[in-house]
């Protein structure tokens, strides 16, 4: 199909065949999608979006060859252009694809540019579930812009990371329920309580991380690992495995949290709850004690007491002030980052 090249103020129709954005998707994946769609080669597609900047960009086949190393940026104009060419306004790209927000506009708004580096400014590229991808009527790879570096598809059952080696489809569930269940746990305690419900899981993957550094070899991680056809030993299998464990011991930590009592017999029961899990789960609580102490540290002491009258209209107070943290635990690197930026344990 032959279309005529934008004129000197950039495209004045859309493509023929219209691309809906997935949700959270990539913006350099739906553009090689909305591409592919209409018989555009990518370097003919981003001729009509603006002029490439960056090292990767005066070579589109290899960015077109390597969609999950790779994220689009534009600036102001060039976000007007690509709007023009999927047939979706500005806004409804924005919302849907996060390499869009404000922070990642490229600067300029003379002429519409773009940018194409190997790496992400921020986050991570995950594989899309295929089976989400094709309820939605996708049916090539598509990838999602994250925060962290994997993501569960709870209704598939399915692992999704961004694993660059082959295969790189997502990794089935089937055989670990519980780390399914883990992750409806982590949704439920973030809906419960919002931010503070977030971080509180952050706090709690940042031990089990620690606790999978020191052993590596427990039996229940090194047979989720083998589950899923990977290696027990291998830093994509880590989050994996240890899911089910972190989301556990962030609900002790909601619990701990709830309690304005901090004194050292209160910090000692919880620290015996948490080594009691440990020992149901077949880890040596010595090696992994020094995490949880750290934790105790940032949260020893209580918030400050809530005003009288926020206390007796509790149905008006946010998710996070239903749970407000202890004043320990307000040193993240980022609230939205990665897990471990959210984290006080960083």
């Amino acid at each position: 199909m032959v279309l005529q090249m934008p004129g000197l103020y950039g495209p004045r129709q859309p493509l023929p065949l219209r691309v809906q954005p997935l949700p959270g998707e990539s913006t350099g994946s739906f553009v090689n999608r909305l591409a592919h769609a209409n018989g555009l080669g990518l370097a003919d597609f981003l001729q009509r979006v603006g002029q490439g900047t960056g090292s990767s960009s005066d070579d589109a086949a290899r960015v077109a060859k390597y969609p999950q190393c790779t994220e689009m940026y534009v600036n102001g104009p060039g976000l007007e252009y690509l709007a023009m060419l999927a047939g979706e306004p500005a806004a409804v790209l924005r919302r849907a694809l996060p390499g869009l927000a404000t922070r990642h506009l490229l600067p300029g708004n003379a002429e519409a540019v773009w940018k194409w580096p190997w790496q992400p400014s921020e986050g991570h590229l995950v594989r899309c579930c295929t089976r989400c991808a094709e309820v939605r009527g996708v049916r090539e790879p598509a990838w999602w812009l994250m925060s962290d570096s994997w993501r569960v598809c709870a209704r598939h059952r399915r692992w999704c990371d961004d694993s660059r080696t082959e295969p790189q489809d997502e990794l089935s569930l089937k055989e670990l329920p519980e780390v399914v269940t883990a992750h409806l746990e982590r949704t439920r305690l973030h809906k419960q309580f919002g931010r503070s419900g977030a971080e509180l899981f952050a706090d709690a993957f940042q031990v089990a991380a620690d606790w999978w550094r020191a052993m590596p070899m427990a039996l229940r991680w090194v047979h989720r690992a083998w589950a899923c056809g990977l290696e027990d030993r291998s830093s994509r299998a880590m989050p994996l495995v240890i899911y089910p464990e972190a989301a556990r011991l962030a609900q002790l930590m909601a619990e701990f949290e709830q309690s304005d009592i901090r004194d050292t017999n209160a910090r000692a029961r919880w620290l015996g709850k948490a080594e009691a899990l440990m020992e149901v789960w077949e880890l040596d609580a010595q090696a992994g004690g020094a995490p949880l102490l750290g934790w105790l540290h940032h949260h020893r002491s209580p918030t400050a007491t809530v005003p009288a009258d926020t206390e007796t209209q509790p149905a008006t107070r946010t998710k996070q002030e239903r749970l407000p943290l202890a004043p320990g635990h307000n040193r993240l690197v980022s609230p939205t980052g990665p897990l471990e930026a959210r984290s006080c344990l960083t």
